[in-house]
């Protein structure tokens, strides 16, 4: 998506958006985009676990998948037992039996027994009783023991499944998320992708690793600020801006160059990273009035948050909001922001909230329904959607992005309504935005997406190529170039290629590095993708975002590590 698309949708995140618009996006989902690797010797199954040979009653050897019983294995190799062997499966027997009454103590005894017997050169063996001890252990919460004796299996069978299952599991209760991501990949990828519940463990863990590594981040880091496009956009996306006022345009005018005069000065040039510093300066004073004091507060929270600092920004617009004698107009822009902020962390009742205060304040205030509108898209409820623009445009009919966004809203809720006589009049509708607003970028993205949608991805092209000759410094037209071409010709290298120039116009451009770094996972290029996504991190202009590209990031790191331990080769 583009710049101007985010900033308008409440500089939500961009997964979200994605599936709010249905933008071709081939990354699976949260931590579940994977390659398919096979042995590097060619062979077309992996030794998963050890197997059994046994003589079935005609004579013949037959090997067997092993049986289960509650989590533990219950044969192992039989060829040519000695005695010893022997008393070592009668041992593992009666351990098994014993787990089985769950009486775990009693059956790691026995399972103890057994290894203290067992022939180092049987390894299948070896590996299925400390299999078998460590979910002993599991049974009794003994982690740290499970573990153990996972690796110990697994230095014997490196590609045991349910050791690897066992031990990713224990690892998650011992908070060492790294690593179990890298045993449950291994399951995944071993298993095929077939075992639905290791999926959704695998995406779980991906979960927890985010969010410890996201405490950790944002101890020693601070999220930079977007784009100027996508803050240009965002500040565009207020029709009525209460900085348009008299009073702030005629700071902007005024000799003085600190504080609040200084911080409007600055939106005018786009020197965004001097604003909030600006602010600061002007709060500093205990001379200043009322509006001065709550347009800096505004303003910095306005700020903070599009660096992604939320707690900050919505401490102060929350004292803009509290504070008597504020202009109506201020305060209901502030719940405005409030409101997106608390739709981005998920608070969607608060949001609403917020939004049903600022139309108590002024039950005619276009913002208040264009935002509404903007949330209930997000949200998928494409009636509702259409209900608040169509209220917007009424009270505002000049503000092209509510028309655009209205006459979206209209094709996606036709779309879903499996209403075709409706769906082609909306999608011509916005073929006429382009045509009546050549200058304006909203209208060629939202009917390109439409068009994306539908299937006409060479027109879609056209559009973005167009568009973005308008626009060469929006780098996100070129990455939509590329999802383009991928669901158009299947073309690896065309989209590379758009994507690689998209970084070259701006290196600040975090949906290239993100969608650069899904495409060489897709492609097998582990390393490659690491090293981009890694890139993205430091641009994510939020702590949604930044949980998103750190799932994609250890996704491919877990695989390029299951890939080296188990020497694993690109599947053909």
């Amino acid at each position: 998506m583009s710049d101007s698309t985010q900033s308008s949708f409440s500089f939500l995140s961009n997964w979200k958006f994605s599936l709010a618009v249905c933008v071709p996006c081939f990354a699976v989902g949260l931590g579940a985009t994977y390659y398919f690797y096979s042995k590097s010797n060619g062979k077309k199954q992996l030794p998963h676990e050890p197997t059994i040979k046994h003589r079935d009653i005609e004579g013949n050897n037959v090997v067997q998948k092993p049986l289960e019983s509650n989590g533990i294995d219950c044969n192992t190799v039989k060829i040519h037992k000695p005695t010893l062997t022997e008393q070592v499966e009668e041992f593992k027997k009666q351990g098994n039996a014993e787990f089985s009454k769950q009486n775990y103590d009693a059956a790691i005894t026995f399972y103890t027994q057994a290894l203290s017997m067992c022939p180092q050169s049987e390894k299948g063996l070896l590996s299925t009783v400390y299999q078998n001890r460590a979910a002993a252990y599991s049974k009794l919460n003994n982690n740290e023991n499970c573990v153990a004796d996972c690796d110990k299996a697994l230095e014997l069978v490196p590609s045991y499944k349910k050791a690897l299952s066992r031990r990713a599991r224990a690892l998650t209760e011992l908070g060492n998320f790294k690593l179990a991501l890298e045993d449950i990949t291994a399951v995944v990828m071993l298993d095929e992708f077939k075992n639905q519940s290791d999926i959704m463990f695998a995406d779980s863990v991906i979960k927890s690793l985010g969010k410890k590594n996201l405490e950790e981040y944002t101890k020693h880091n601070v999220f930079n600020l977007p784009t100027k496009i996508f803050i240009e956009n965002y500040m565009k996306s207020f029709s009525e801006d209460p900085f348009n006022d008299e009073f702030p345009q005629s700071l902007m005018k005024s000799e003085i160059n600190t504080g609040l005069e200084l911080a409007l000065k600055c939106i005018k040039d786009k020197n965004y990273e001097k604003i909030e510093d600006a602010c600061k300066e002007e709060l500093k004073k205990t001379d200043n009035s009322l509006i001065r004091r709550t347009l800096a507060l505004n303003l910095l929270a306005t700020f903070s948050i599009l660096r992604g600092n939320y707690v900050t920004g919505v401490e102060h617009l929350t004292t803009v909001i509290e504070t008597p004698g504020v202009p109506n107009k201020l305060v209901i822009n502030s719940l405005i922001k409030r409101s997106s902020v608390y739709h981005q962390q998920e608070q969607v009742e608060k949001s609403f909230e917020d939004l049903k205060r600022a139309e108590s304040i002024d039950p005619n205030c276009s913002e208040v329904f264009h935002h509404r509108a903007q949330i209930y898209l997000l949200e998928m409820n494409s009636e509702k959607a259409v209900e608040e623009f169509k209220r917007a445009v009424e009270l505002n009919p000049t503000f092209i992005l509510s028309n655009v966004q209205c006459c979206y809203a209209q094709y996606l809720h036709a779309k879903h309504m499996s209403n075709v006589l409706d769906t082609e009049k909306f999608l011509n509708k916005l073929k006429g935005f382009v045509i009546k607003y050549p200058d304006y970028v909203e209208s060629y993205t939202l009917y390109a997406q439409a068009l994306t949608e539908k299937g006409a991805y060479e027109e879609a092209d056209l559009l973005f190529k167009k568009v973005y000759e308008i626009y060469p410094e929006n780098a996100t037209l070129l990455v939509h170039r590329a999802l383009v071409v991928l669901s158009w010709k299947s073309s690896i290298n065309e989209a590379f290629t758009f994507l690689q120039q998209a970084i070259k116009v701006d290196p600040k451009c975090d949906y290239a590095y993100e969608t650069l770094g899904t495409l060489y996972i897709q492609t097998g290029k582990l390393e490659e993708a690491v090293e981009c996504l890694e890139k993205a991190v430091p641009l994510s202009k939020s702590e949604k975002e930044l949980l998103h590209i750190f799932s994609l990031r250890d996704s491919a790191r877990a695989q390029l590590a299951v890939v080296k331990r188990l020497g694993l080769t690109p599947q053909l």
